[in-house]
């Protein structure tokens, strides 16, 4: 039985304004129509996959369901929802204590790109290695790349000698000519028995915890929502330390650490650099004449080379510029160095510290019912205007509000509205007003999407604001 565990987590905020806490890189589609999750469980498809398990953010599960249900795919999906990350480590331990003894787990991350027939060719050579092994693949560098971790190998045996954290210059130009040190994809192959051995001899304190989590863990529509007052409790550790490190230097173990040279195409989609040099190596559709730009929506470029300028909703020109990052969404503009690239999460942490909801959230938010967008005001102007769609046979939860009233005009779609306890049917072009503190709700009993457009009045308009009293997705 060969299984793929998809590690789903981590916020991309040196993708910023393209990826939030909410809605993160790998939930996007950043380098074609499909998602970077898509397009992780569409590469392994090949492999003959029994069954995938997406490993997330509490908060992202309803997404993951949705992308996940449009690829249409016939192998059993498991979605389980972490309450936060906590690293690769018990991740990883919580989908091995899920699977059967003998199961074939392949981890992968789903924000890298690989030449996707190469990429299923170095796995079948890894399952023929797999028995008592714990199989990781490294990809052969091209530079001496301060920017990923390095996998030292006994290239005769593949044995995996050392697990190197990122290297200054010079010490990544030394491993380059060593020849013997390979770029760590994050990937990995082992039976589960073989990996659970591992967390028992090496960290038994985070298979514990593991354990107990699963056995307080709730599943709820298709998902299985990890304890947050156990898991919470988990070292917060990379695999990489918790078992790897340990297992190369492990001289008493039956299992051994094996690693298999991948050679072809690699991309690790963490920077607007990165995804640049990839999107002009391997996207020709998206590039602007032979200048080396890379351009997404309504862009005039003039005397403007080497760049990645992207917009969401207006027209953005750019005169007499070279290595430049734009990118240009409904709420926040960015502009940017290329080479400046990775210091982006520089940016994401004082929206933090001034906390700011553009480090959070799109003005587009995602919702298991729906989506609204904001599109005046803000949480203390004293007004704000949503457009707002739901999901044919999707309704909001029933709740009321303490500091605002609302008025819905429906402008699409057919809507069955609570307010109070009175239930209205509305079409397109009426309307209905919910002061302060009254019940209300909008459900969409047509088969087409509902959408209306929300004007709040009131003194704060936060979206903590809201006393909800029924829900069908577990809010209350």
């Amino acid at each position: 039985m060969t299984s793929l565990i998809i590690l789903c987590g981590g916020s991309g905020s040196r993708l910023w304004p393209l990826s939030r806490e909410k809605l993160p890189k790998q939930l996007l589609p950043c380098i074609n129509k499909y998602t970077m999750l898509q397009n992780t469980i569409k590469r392994c498809l090949p492999l003959s996959l029994d069954k995938i398990t997406i490993i997330c953010n509490m908060e992202h599960a309803f997404l993951v369901q949705q992308q996940v249900n449009d690829l249409s795919l016939s192998a059993q999906i498991s979605i389980i929802a972490e309450p936060m990350g906590r690293d690769t480590a018990p991740a990883i331990a919580i989908a091995s204590l899920l699977s059967e003894p003998n199961e074939m787990n392949l981890v992968v991350p789903c924000d890298h790109v690989f030449n996707d027939d190469k990429f299923v060719e170095v796995v079948k050579e890894g399952i023929s290695y797999c028995t008592d092994s714990i199989i990781t693949f490294g990809v052969k560098p091209t530079n001496p790349e301060t920017g990923y971790g390095y996998i030292k190998t006994d290239i005769s045996t593949k044995a995996t000698m050392d697990f190197v954290e990122k290297p200054d210059h010079k010490t990544a130009l030394k491993y380059v000519e060593a020849g013997n040190y390979y770029w760590n994809a994050g990937v990995f192959l082992f039976r589960a028995k073989d990996m659970l051995t591992c967390f028992m001899t090496f960290a038994p304190d985070i298979l514990d915890t593991c354990k107990k989590t699963l056995g307080e863990s709730k599943q709820t529509s298709g998902v299985l929502n990890l304890s947050k007052d156990i898991f919470s409790a988990c070292k917060a550790i990379s695999i990489d330390y918790a078992i790897m490190e340990k297992l190369c230097k492990a001289t008493d173990m039956t299992i051994k650490g094996k690693t298999i040279m991948y050679q072809h195409l690699w991309c690790d989609i963490g920077s607007f650099n990165s995804l640049h040099e990839y999107l002009n190596n391997e996207n020709v559709y998206l590039k602007n004449s032979n200048n080396n730009n890379i351009i997404k929506g309504d862009v005039i470029l003039q005397e403007t080379h080497n760049s990645y300028i992207e917009t969401e909703h207006s027209l953005v020109a750019v005169i007499g510029m070279d290595n430049l990052i734009v990118v240009n969404t409904r709420d926040a503009l960015l502009i940017c160095d290329k080479n400046k690239s990775q210091d982006v999460k520089h940016v994401v942490n004082m929206l933090k510290t001034q906390d700011r909801p553009e480090r959070i959230h799109h003005a587009k938010v995602y919702r298991p019912w729906g989506w609204y967008c904001t599109i005046e005001g803000n949480d203390m102007s004293g007004f704000k205007v949503k457009r707002i769609a739901v999901y044919p046979g999707k309704k909001l939860s029933l709740q009321s509000h303490d500091k605002r009233s609302e008025h819905w005009v429906v402008v699409k779609g057919k809507a069955n509205v609570q307010v109070g306890h009175d239930h209205l049917i509305l079409h397109a072009n009426q309307h209905v007003y919910i002061p302060k503190k009254t019940l209300h709700r909008m459900e969409n009993i047509g088969e087409d999407l509902l959408e209306f457009v929300e004007t709040q009045i009131g003194e704060y308009l936060g979206e903590d604001d809201i006393v909800r009293y029924e829900d069908d997705f577990g809010r209350v």
